[in-house]
C-alpha cells in the first residue's frame, strides 16, 4: 500500500509538525487558565451601543480584555471579582451610557488552582499507562514478528503525538486571542485520546487476525492489507465526529469554542496518526529489529 511505501514521508512530517508544536509551547508558553492558577473569568454583554474599549486600561488594572462576540467582551484577571468589581464598572462603562449585564463571574482560589493541575497531570499520566498496559494484555497472543508490548509502545508514542499537536497550535490561539489552558481543555485532551486509541486499536486488531491468516506473508504486506481493509471506516467515522463538532462549533455557545476546536484538531491529528503513523512504525520497528 502506497502509505507504507512512503512511510518516511508520512512519519517525518509527524516528527517536524511536533518539533513546530513544541516550539511554539517554548516561544508562547502555555497560558494557563484560572482553574489551575486561581484568579477570576468575567463575561459581560452590551446592547447595541457598545463604548469603545482600551484593553491597556485594563491590562494597567491587572485585567486581560478579550472580544469574544459581537457583542461580548471576556475580562480575566489573577484577582477575585469583589476587588475588581468597581474598577471594571468603571472602566467598562467610562461614559455611563452604555451599561452591560454580567453573563458569566467565575472565581477560583490559588490552592484549588494548584491542587486541580496536580491531578489533570496525574490523570493524564494514569490514561496512556493504563492505555498501554490494556494492549500489551490484549495483544498478548501476538508474538510475532512483532511482540505485543511494542503495540502498545508505539500506541502511547503516537498518542502522545495526539496530544502535543493540538497543545501546540492551541498555543497559538492563547497568544492571539487570549484561549487559556482549562479544565475544559483537559477534558479535551482526555477525550481525543480516547477516540484516538480507539481508532489505533481496530487497525491494530486487523493486523493481528490477518498475521493469524496471513500464513508466511510478509509483515510489511500485512500491515498494508490491514491499512486499505480500515482505511474508509476511518476516515468515515472522523468526518462524521467532525461534522458533528464543526456544528457545535459555529452555532454552539461562545464558552464552548476553544474547546470543540481542540476537538476537532485532535480528531484530525488522531486519525492521521492511526493510519499514516502508527501502523508503519511497526513496520519501522520490525525492519530494525
Amino acid at each position: 500500500m502506497i502509505i507504507i511505501k512512503y512511510k518516511t514521508f508520512f512519519i517525518g512530517l509527524s516528527v517536524l509538525l511536533v518539533i513546530v508544536s513544541f516550539f511554539l509551547m517554548h516561544t508562547y508558553g502555555i497560558k494557563r487558565g484560572i482553574d489551575f492558577t486561581g484568579g477570576s473569568v468575567i463575561d459581560i454583554t452590551y446592547g447595541d451601543n457598545i463604548p469603545v474599549l482600551n484593553a491597556a486600561d485594563f491590562k494597567n488594572e491587572d485585567i486581560s480584555l478579550y472580544e469574544t462576540g459581537p457583542n461580548t467582551y471576556r475580562l480575566i484577571s489573577s484577582k477575585t471579582y469583589e476587588s475588581i468589581s468597581d474598577t471594571i464598572e468603571k472602566l467598562a462603562n467610562p461614559d455611563k451610557e452604555t451599561p452591560f449585564v454580567y453573563t458569566q463571574i467565575s472565581t477560583v482560589g490559588p490552592t484549588l488552582g494548584a491542587e486541580m493541575t496536580k491531578k489533570a497531570i496525574i490523570a493524564l499520566i494514569v490514561v496512556v499507562l493504563m492505555i498501554l498496559a490494556f494492549i500489551a494484555f490484549a495483544f498478548r497472543h501476538v508474538s510475532h514478528p512483532l511482540p505485543s508490548w511494542k503495540y502498545g509502545v508505539i500506541a502511547m508514542l503516537t498518542l502522545l503525538h495526539d496530544i502535543i499537536i493540538p497543545t501546540g497550535i492551541y498555543t497559538i490561539l492563547s497568544h492571539n486571542f487570549g484561549a487559556e489552558v482549562d479544565t475544559l481543555f483537559i477534558i479535551a485532551l482526555l477525550t481525543i485520546i480516547g477516540i484516538s486509541i480507539s481508532d489505533k486499536i481496530v487497525v491494530f486488531d486487523r493486523i493481528r487476525e490477518n498475521l493469524k491468516t496471513g500464513g508466511k506473508q510478509p509483515f510489511n504486506e500485512v500491515v498494508g492489507k490491514s491499512l486499505k481493509q480500515t482505511f474508509t471506516r476511518s476516515i468515515n467515522t472522523s468526518v462524521t465526529v467532525i461534522l458533528a463538532l464543526l456544528a457545535l462549533y459555529f452555532f454552539g455557545p461562545v464558552t464552548t469554542k476553544y474547546f470543540t476546536l481542540t476537538l476537532i484538531i485532535g480528531m484530525v491529528v488522531g486519525t492521521y496518526s492511526s493510519i499514516f503513523v502508527a501502523s508503519p512504525l511497526l513496520t519501522v520497528w520490525n525492519r530494525n529489529k
